[in-house]
């Protein structure tokens, strides 16, 4: 990789983590506030709404995000009709899908305040043609991106401290209307930056690329739709199929993973076109992945592990005593991580290479199981069945992807993910340890399981002085 774009790589990937991280401090407060004065019950039936958005969400970008950023990239003489192109296709889906909630919401029996919290809620789809991140990615200037997302994140907190303020108590009318005003605030700024910066933004020039971007978009949008599907489908299904409570604990739990899944597509996001570049030479591919997936895994394994006994230490004290049912269905849900924070790597890494066809078909195999295995397990267990089906979908999903990995590249990384994977697990295992048989107060034993975790990456080199010195020295030339 040239060195002006590794720079340009590594800039990006400071500011967007840096990004990450305050998003994930401002929405973990959101979810306190919203989650302690909503209770369980109204805290699940926003849940339950923000699950059907999500989903929603996945058919109106219509898979754009991906392909938009190749298009804008290879094409940036045709800009401006590209990005006509994208708003009308989102903006059109986007017009349908609110009319449909608001259409719906009419129709299925409920309060007025429930009825109106959904139109506020889906407001939210209105402003998504606007969403102008393919074209920062594009020109390499994903780090613009963030000041839109942190702004709207901040707006949404504020907006509802007000609220609650005001009027003394929180209603769901009050949380969708925060959640809404994120993406506008978030989209304004975006589009104030990306004038400031040049790109060319015409929403109604004139183009002929719809069609070509609607066949291209097709496949990527199937993908994002099935990976959405079993990972938020288990909050609607078990509105559906069990009660309110089980609803509010399996959405907090949910909510919850929500920032770690955040910084997982950050970090893809980045990876995407640095394995795209790669992906012409088998070699070059093999090299680049030997590098990031360690990364991954120093990542994903320690905050899985750690994010299990953090649950049973922070989860009541925080959201209160009425939430305790959701500690389990949290801990199964952020487990997966440990495996697919980095095996997802593998769909990535064939979709750099040409092969969208086996991460689809995987995605939908997923699909397919979490949505079977809900409906078996979600009427007996609740959330916890709810947490079940998704563990195993996305397990299944990704074992699929991976004969067809190992056949474009066998990346020599087992010795070092073995020694990650059993460094975290074994802080985990402390924990257990010094809690159940040695009696430690819980909290003790968390910060003790995570220096076990960190004296075992720095035993086994996986975190040394000479790695930090050189990530230091990149992140330095680059600010230089």
């Amino acid at each position: 990789m040239p060195s002006s774009l590794l720079h340009k790589t590594v800039g990006n990937a400071v500011w967007l983590t840096v990004g990450a991280a305050l998003e994930t401090v401002l929405q973990l407060l959101f979810l306190v506030i919203a989650g302690r004065e909503l209770g369980p019950e109204e805290f699940g039936f926003y849940g339950y709404l923000l699950s059907i958005l999500t989903m929603i969400l996945a058919v109106a970008h219509f898979g754009l995000p991906v392909v938009a950023v190749r298009e804008f990239a290879q094409h940036p003489e045709h800009e401006g009709r590209l990005f006509a192109a994208t708003f009308r296709i989102r903006g059109l889906l986007a017009i349908l899908f609110f009319a449909a909630a608001v259409v719906t919401s009419l129709v299925v029996p409920q309060s007025a305040a429930h009825r109106v919290a959904v139109w506020a809620m889906f407001v939210y789809l209105l402003f998504i043609p606007f969403d102008v991140s393919p074209l920062f990615d594009a020109r390499k200037l994903s780090r613009w991106d963030v000041p839109g997302k942190v702004a709207g994140r901040a707006a949404a907190l504020l907006t509802l401290v007000l609220l609650w303020k005001v009027t003394g108590e929180l209603t769901v009318l009050d949380a969708a209307i925060a959640s809404s005003l994120l993406m506008l605030v978030n989209v304004s700024i975006g589009w104030q930056v990306a004038r400031r910066r040049g790109l060319e933004l015409r929403p109604l020039a004139r183009t002929d690329e719809v069609p070509r971007l609607v066949r291209a978009s097709l496949p990527i949008m199937w993908s994002n739709l099935a990976t959405i599907a079993y990972t938020q489908s288990q909050t609607v299904l078990t509105k559906w199929l069990s009660t309110s409570l089980e609803t509010g604990y399996y959405a907090l739990a949910s909510r919850l993973l929500m920032p770690l899944l955040m910084l997982k597509g950050v970090l893809y996001r980045l990876l995407l076109p640095i394995f795209s570049d790669a992906a012409h030479d088998r070699a070059t591919l093999t090299t680049t992945l030997e590098r990031a997936m360690p990364v991954l895994a120093l990542i994903f394994m320690p905050l899985a592990a750690l994010a299990i006994p953090a649950a049973e230490v922070l989860m009541v004290p925080v959201f209160g005593a009425e939430y305790v049912g959701a500690i389990r269905p949290f801990q199964l849900s952020v487990s997966y991580l440990f495996f697919t924070g980095l095996s997802s790597m593998c769909g990535t890494a064939l979709l750099a290479a040409g092969d969208a066809r086996t991460p689809t078909v995987g995605l939908t195999i997923g699909c397919a199981t979490s949505l079977g295995l809900s409906l078996l397990l979600i009427p007996q267990y609740g959330a916890v069945g709810a947490a079940w089906s998704a563990w195993i979908a996305e397990i299944v999903s990704n074992l699929y992807t991976l004969p067809k990995f190992l056949q474009l590249a066998r990346p020599r990384v087992l010795k070092r993910l073995l020694a990650i994977g059993a460094s975290s697990l074994g802080g985990t295992l402390v924990y257990y340890l010094l809690t159940i048989a040695a009696g430690v107060w819980p909290f003790v034993a968390l910060i003790l399981a995570a220096a076990l975790i960190g004296a075992g990456l720095w035993v086994t080199g996986e975190i040394s002085p000479k790695q930090l010195r050189a990530v230091a020295e990149m992140v330095r030339r680059k600010n230089a």
